[in-house]
């Protein structure tokens, strides 16, 4: 080698040199060399090379043209374009641009080198150098003779003619940047993009250019590219740590975790005080479960940067997910020091009261954040929820209808609104709110069975039955879906079908008395009673305050005939359920068939009219008593107020018929 630049040199300028060198310092500009160029393993070059012959085993970013060969060696890295006419890529070498093999022999380097005019060097007094040399001394003694050496070789070069300037454009260059990252703030990207572009037109070796296109990438989702331009930008200021922590985040984004928390790691290197850099590193291992290494990392957040609240809530989340409630909720609360404005930290706070069994609280907690930030969504559907939780109707549905008011077309919104107004009995905007709820969510499974049951109560069979089997489709492991299908079923009178629904509603949940009891009906209808009964009297052993499986089990007795049998079951559902119309209507008609008990008869059968007075089979329950009474007249004329209302029934019509033409038994 003629000449020998050693490390920790650094260059700015237009590099002419003669003879082969070799350059382990750092150099920005052009350099133009007559023969062999070596890069060595620590060298930096930015900029563009013109020479016969260079080897790469250090860093280059620019342009490499060489008049005979390129040589690429493990471990180089080149950004930059090629032109030569032999090219030599060693295994483990990165480059990042395009390669022209050149056809013809182009004008040498040195002949180029003739022609430009250069630029004349200051003239610098030159050092006294001494020609003799050492030998026969220590190999140490021999190295220090060679950096020496070296050291004078760079000396007598930049006598020699290395002209020392800072490239033009840096006038150009600064608005571009200030510009482009001003649209990145307002998140016109595009256009930032375009004007970075046009600053690397005017310098290749700006790092805040690549930073700024990484900021781009990244929020672009371009993960692939963001991370290649920050590693330019990390390749250009090595010690720029802000560049290593947006680098990481491009890592992170990807699932690569590992080179995530290795960039954070360098980035802490670089400055072990930025608790960003810490809370960011944080929550990385948060999300790999490494609680351990979470906690050190957030608590270090918190000591170097208590003026951010994001630390102390992170921490709050690692202590609630390990089930510590009370220091989770001093960390929230800390959190709150900082920045009461946040309603999500109001939120969180409600929540881990509640988790932690501190209800009175919690609803203060959820009541605060609705009535600090009443035009958050947030803050008043979790308020709606907690009412609707405890049971409170008429509170849930009017934050719901506040909720409503800041986002109309918010489908889980709609969905609850619904279910209330649906328990309300307020059937007409019940339905409204799902319809629109399955519009805006056609995959909500609850919509679709609240609106299907809704329906089904209307007996509009073939519109619940749409709805329901929609809702097993997007969720069959609900048992109650399955049921009410089995119900719409039974009204169409498909009793096979509505059996298996039954059957399946109980093999999800086998012990559900609803379940059992809508089994027993479809068993009932195809005229299996024993088989009804078998399975309802055990249940009511179990259950013996459930007014509804009595009543069942009464409605099984009264079809096989058994009044009496019928009548005990009736009266123990009524005393459990004193105000159910139906189980009234009964026994009020199990006492007319038996002819007893007339006077408690009638007075139950006038309670069920006075509420239902249009209700034919009330209206039959009223002119059968009548016509055990012997007033078969008034019998009559009540009987034919229930053929009215449904004419073409065939038992009202025999009703009237056997109030015509047959004498009642005396009562008993």
């Amino acid at each position: 080698m003629d000449s020998y630049f050693g490390k920790g040199i650094r260059l700015k300028g237009t590099l002419w040199v003669k003879g082969s060198v070799h350059f382990d310092g750092e150099f920005e500009g052009e350099i133009y060399s007559t023969n062999h160029f070596v890069i060595g393993k620590s060298g930096k070059v930015l900029g563009n090379i013109k020479t016969h012959h260079v080897t790469n085993m250090g860093f280059v970013q620019g342009n490499l043209f060489a008049e005979n060969k390129v040589a690429l060696m493990n471990d180089s890295r080149l950004v930059g374009d090629i032109s030569t006419y032999h090219l030599i890529i060693d295994e483990g070498s990165n480059f990042e641009g395009r390669c022209k093999m050149v056809e013809e022999v182009p004008k040498t380097i040195k002949e180029e080198m003739e022609n430009l005019e250069r630029p004349v060097p200051k003239k610098v007094k030159a050092p006294t150098v001494s020609k003799k040399t050492t030998t026969g001394t220590a190999e140490t003694k021999n190295g220090f003779q060679l950096k020496k050496a070296a050291g004078i070789a760079a000396i007598v070069l930049v006598i020699a003619g290395v002209t020392w300037f800072y490239p033009k454009g840096g006038d150009k260059l600064e608005p571009l940047i200030k510009k482009g990252y001003s649209l990145v703030a307002e998140k016109r990207y595009a256009d930032a993009e375009e004007i970075f572009k046009k600053a690397l037109t005017v310098s290749r070796v700006e790092p805040r250019v690549y930073a700024g296109l990484g900021e781009i990438y990244f929020e672009d989702k371009r993960y692939n590219d963001s991370l290649a331009q920050f590693q330019r930008a990390i390749d250009l200021n090595p010690a720029n740590g802000e560049y290593r922590v947006k680098q990481a985040a491009s890592y992170s984004s990807k699932g690569q975790l590992k080179e995530a928390i290795e960039s954070y790691m360098q980035a802490l290197e670089i400055d072990s005080k930025n608790g960003i850099t810490f809370y960011s590193l944080g929550l990385l291992y948060l999300e790999q479960d490494e609680l351990e290494k979470a906690h050190e990392a957030l608590e270090m957040s918190v000591g170097l940067d208590p003026d951010s609240f994001e630390p102390h809530e992170a921490l709050s989340a690692l202590y609630s997910r390990e089930k510590n409630y009370g220091k989770s909720i001093v960390e929230i609360n800390e959190a709150l020091k900082v920045n009461s404005a946040e309603p999500r930290l109001h939120l969180t706070l409600g929540k881990l009261l509640l988790e932690s069994g501190k209800e009175d609280d919690a609803l203060k907690a959820f009541k605060k954040a609705a009535n600090l930030f009443p035009e958050n969504f947030s803050a008043q559907i979790r308020l709606a929820d907690w009412y609707y939780i405890q049971g409170m109707l008429e509170e849930s549905l009017k934050t719901y209808q506040v909720a409503e008011n800041l986002e109309s077309d918010n489908p889980v919104v709609q969905a609850r609104l619904g279910k209330i107004y649906a328990d309300k009995n307020q059937n007409k905007k019940a339905q409204v709110a799902l319809e629109k709820a399955i519009r805006l969510n056609p995959k909500d499974a609850e919509s679709h069975y609240q609106l299907g049951k809704l329906v089904s109560s209307q007996e509009k069979w073939g519109r619940a039955q749409s709805l329901l089997s929609n809702a097993i489709a997007l969720d069959a492991k609900q048992a109650a879906f399955h049921y009410e299908l089995g119900v719409v079923l039974l009204g169409r009178g498909k009793v096979g079908l509505a059996q298996e629904k039954f059957k399946t509603a109980l093999g999800l949940e086998p012990t559900n008395s609803v379940f059992t009891m809508g089994l027993a009906l479809a068993l009932v209808e195809k005229k299996e009673l024993d088989q009804a009964l078998d399975m309802l009297l055990p249940v009511s052993k179990k259950e013996t305050k459930n007014p509804d499986i009595f009543m069942a089990i009464c409605n099984v007795y009264t079809k096989k005939g058994y009044f009496t049998a019928a009548t005990g079951y009736c009266e123990k559902s009524l005393e459990l359920n004193a105000g159910n119309y139906e189980t009234m209507n009964r026994l009020a008609w199990l006492y007319a068939k038996k002819s007893s008990n007339l006077k408690k008869a009638f007075e139950l059968s006038n309670q069920t009219l006075k509420a239902f007075p249009s209700r034919p089979e009330f209206i039959d329950t009223l002119s059968e008593i009548l016509y055990v009474q012997g007033e078969s007249d008034k019998a009559m004329a009540k009987i034919q107020e229930a053929i009215n209302l449904v004419p073409n029934n065939p038992y009202y019509k025999q009703q009237l018929w056997k109030f015509k033409n047959v004498k009642p038994k005396p009562p008993a």
